[in-house]
């Protein structure tokens, strides 16, 4: 059978074994890299924690234990640290919205953001949120 012109093309066994394999391993790499933050949670290398983390939610942005994580650290820093850091949290949560906008996670980590930007550095970025919220709402 044919949809549109096009012949409808089975999967073999073989195939459907290779991609079981593929996601199995990408399994894998995700508890380990999960467990390892984890341990490493009290790490003082707080650079390589959020890198670590960062990796995982670009593909997983749902995982609120990692956003929580970025929180801890980000309070730890010094004032001056922690505005450039949380400008670039932005930066990374925006990321993480285009591979799941309706990622309940990353919208709180981004609205806990503003919040700390609004309150301690007294910058107001809500007309930029407003702007990415009609975006996002028009796709």
């Amino acid at each position: 059978m044919s949809v549109h012109g096009q012949v409808k093309v089975r999967t073999s066994a073989e195939q459907k074994a290779i991609r079981e394999r593929e996601r199995a391993e990408k399994l894998r790499l995700y508890v380990t890299e999960y467990e390892t933050i984890l341990n490493n949670r009290q790490s003082t290398d707080i650079l390589n924690l959020l890198k670590q983390t960062e990796n995982i939610l670009s593909e997983h942005p749902d995982c609120f234990t990692l956003w929580n994580i970025r929180r801890e650290i980000l309070l730890k820093l010094d004032d001056d640290q922690q505005k450039e850091y949380l400008q670039k949290e932005l930066q990374v949560t925006q990321a993480c919205l285009k591979s799941n906008p309706k990622s309940y996670s990353c919208w709180f980590q981004r609205q806990w953001i503003l919040i700390q930007l609004k309150q301690k550095f007294n910058l107001d970025l809500y007309q930029n949120e407003l702007q990415l919220c009609k975006k996002y709402l028009g796709s």
